[in-house]
């Protein structure tokens, strides 16, 4: 067992099937349908929140209220930047750690790659180019309905390679985006792309949807003197060196990516055993409610440029009102006056 002195004590779910299977397969007895009825009667250290996106705030703010001594929630932290400042503060305030479950900050082989371009191994940094490709989102699930989850494939999806680029390449300062929306089958975006530049200068491009027959994560990270490709499934490095094809120039040459330290748990193992490091000694979390709130400014300051035609948005952002809703509306009207013409 990956973190053997927790004990599962108590769940709550508003589907009672599922929650009796949880209870059956854990061996758990003290089984709720409302989390504030859990709260408050139960004695609780750690909180993990696996629920809908809209849910997320209400459970936070509430579990500081009744001393939850460390929460892990699942991402993306919130449906929006308000909801997102509040469960920051309210945890800061509290002093109660708040982990993101952007599971691959907590894995192995990205720690590896970001120790590859902090060392300087493929050089300066220069590009990262990232997809998280997926199937059109169809009807009939919460996650298709905006007022539930706050956006789309972009968001549910594209919230871990925007916190994966952050955890690589440090802080954004603009972007410029385009989004495809679709609004038969689904309320939220099909497609969305976007160009990022970091402070540092490194440039990023992303692909999130993209109405696939297939899934699939990936970052190409590009240096001045080497390359590194990793994702789901993937993971390679090469090195730049005499190239066998033509006289007197470079290729990428294939090279060993090295072995990640042994032992480490699975992701999201990992991030228990993060919660439980950060409540014992106080320090602040790789994947902190901060990390988590900055990936979902990100998102929507891609969804407010993607509205106002690809206009460049700079970060922090000064309009923190929701963006998800203003950009379906807008993508809707314009497909109708299309249609009527």
């Amino acid at each position: 067992m990956a973190a053997p002195n927790v004990e599962l004590v108590a769940a709550c779910d508003i589907d009672g099937g599922r929650l009796d299977e949880l209870g059956r397969r854990y061996e758990v007895s003290h089984l709720y349908s409302s989390y504030e009825e859990m709260l408050h009667r139960e004695e609780i250290d750690l909180l993990v929140i696996a629920s809908w996106t809209s849910t997320h705030a209400p459970i936070v703010l509430e579990a500081c209220k009744v001393g939850i001594r460390g929460i892990l929630c699942e991402k993306p932290i919130s449906t929006d930047l308000a909801f997102a400042d509040a469960m920051v503060a309210a945890c800061r305030d509290a002093h109660v750690p708040l982990v993101i479950n952007h599971e691959r900050r907590f894995d192995r082989y990205y720690r590896k790659a970001r120790e590859i371009i902090q060392t300087g191994e493929i050089g300066e940094l220069r590009t990262i180019i990232g997809n998280v490709l997926c199937r059109r989102w169809a009807g009939g699930r919460w996650k298709d309905h905006p007022e539930l989850s706050g956006g789309g494939p972009l968001l549910h999806d594209g919230t871990h390679l925007i916190d994966m680029m952050r955890f690589l390449s440090g802080d954004i300062g603009w972007v410029s985006a385009d989004v495809e929306v679709g609004g038969v089958e689904s309320d939220v975006e099909i497609t969305a792309a976007a160009m990022l530049r970091f402070r540092n200068g490194v440039i990023g491009f992303i692909e999130a949807g993209g109405d696939r027959e297939y899934f699939n994560f990936e970052l190409d990270i590009q240096g001045s003197h080497g390359r590194i490709r990793i994702g789901n499934g993937i993971i390679g490095l090469q090195i730049s060196g005499e190239s066998r094809m033509y006289t007197g120039f470079e290729d990428l040459l294939p090279a060993e990516f090295p072995a990640p330290s042994e032992g480490a748990v699975n992701p999201f193992a990992g991030a228990v055993v993060e919660l439980i490091e950060c409540v014992q000694t106080g320090r602040t979390s790789l994947s902190s409610g901060e990390d988590g709130r900055a990936a979902l400014e990100v998102i929507n300051a891609i969804y407010r440029s993607a509205s106002s035609d690809g206009r460049r948005i700079t970060l922090p952002l000064v309009d923190r009102q929701p963006a998800f809703q203003a950009l379906i509306q807008e993508k809707k009207t314009a497909k109708n006056i299309d249609n009527d013409h």
